[in-house]
């Protein structure tokens, strides 16, 4: 989805940036896939949400030290942000990710 010239562009916005590191064949990224293109169009314009796969932006996937898969990665101009669910599939409600983002999306 991204090369690092699309990446860089994307984290400096002063918009927020969630990116998912995921894999095709794992069940639990497909899982938290759905919650996020739900969470996409409810915060459409005021986060950007990218996703990524170690075949489609290795580069990426490098910058970001992804491990294993399911990850997630929060930025804002340029910063890392502390998102509290970094690996695997949180066993959080989507009320408690929409919590998080709505404190840190403009």
């Amino acid at each position: 989805m991204a090369d690092l010239e699309t990446f860089y562009g994307i984290v400096q916005m002063d918009r927020l940036s969630l990116w998912l590191a995921d894999s095709r064949s794992c069940w639990s990224c497909k899982r938290l896939r759905e919650r996020y293109r739900r969470l996409a169009t409810v915060y459409e314009g005021r986060a950007e949400f990218c996703r990524i796969t170690r075949e489609s932006a290795p580069a990426v996937c490098d910058v970001l030290n992804v491990g294993e898969a399911p990850a997630t990665f929060a930025f804002r101009s340029g910063e890392a942000l502390d998102w509290p669910w970094p690996v695997g599939v949180p066993a959080k409600s989507e009320a408690q990710h929409r919590a998080w983002l709505d404190r840190h999306a403009a």
